[in-house]
C-alpha cells in the first residue's frame, strides 16, 4: 500500500512541477483539519520528494456540485511561489476562527492538501447565499507558499 501511494504521488509531483499555472477543476470532495494538527514542514517534505500524509484524518464538509483549484506561480520581490485559490459550496457552517488546512479529492481520487502548520495560513472567505439558495455558501480559500497545493494521502 506504501508503495503504491508513494509511486502516485511521485507521479502526481511531475504533473504539478515546472508549469506557471494550472487548474483542478473536478474537486469532488472537501475536508478540513486544523492546521496545528498537520505534521510540521509539509511543504519541505514535498519538496525534499518525501510521501506527505495527513493525520488524523480530515473531517468531510459536504459540498455542492464540483469545486475547482487553480495555482499560478507568481513572482514577487525576486521570490517565486505559489498561489492557489480553492472554490467550493456547502451548506455547512466553516469555523474561521482557527487556522483551517483544507485536503481535496478529485475525480480520479487523488487527495491534494492546501495548508501547513506553519504561517501563513490558507485564508478563507465565506460569501453567504441569497434565495433561492440562501442556505448555500460560497467558499473561496487563497493560499501561497513556494508550493501550495501538496499531493498527499489520507
Amino acid at each position: 500500500m506504501y508503495l503504491v501511494g508513494h509511486a502516485k504521488i511521485q507521479k502526481h509531483k511531475l504533473l504539478l512541477q515546472n508549469k506557471s499555472k494550472f487548474r483542478l477543476p473536478d474537486i469532488v470532495k472537501v475536508f478540513t483539519i486544523p492546521c496545528a494538527s498537520l505534521a510540521p514542514n509539509v511543504v519541505e517534505k514535498y519538496m525534499a520528494g518525501l510521501p506527505v500524509g495527513v493525520y488524523p484524518l480530515p473531517t468531510e464538509v459536504e459540498q455542492y456540485g464540483t469545486g475547482s483549484i487553480e495555482a499560478a506561480n507568481v513572482l514577487d520581490d525576486g521570490t517565486y511561489y505559489e498561489k492557489t485559490v480553492l472554490q467550493f459550496s456547502t451548506a455547512e457552517d466553516i469555523e474561521n476562527r482557527t487556522p483551517k488546512a483544507f485536503v481535496v479529492m478529485d475525480a480520479q481520487e487523488n487527495y491534494y492538501l492546501i495548508g501547513a502548520q506553519e504561517a501563513h495560513y490558507p485564508i478563507v472567505e465565506i460569501t453567504k447565499g441569497v434565495a433561492p439558495d440562501a442556505n448555500v455558501n460560497d467558499i473561496k480559500v487563497t493560499f501561497s507558499r513556494k508550493k501550495s497545493v501538496i499531493p498527499c494521502s489520507i
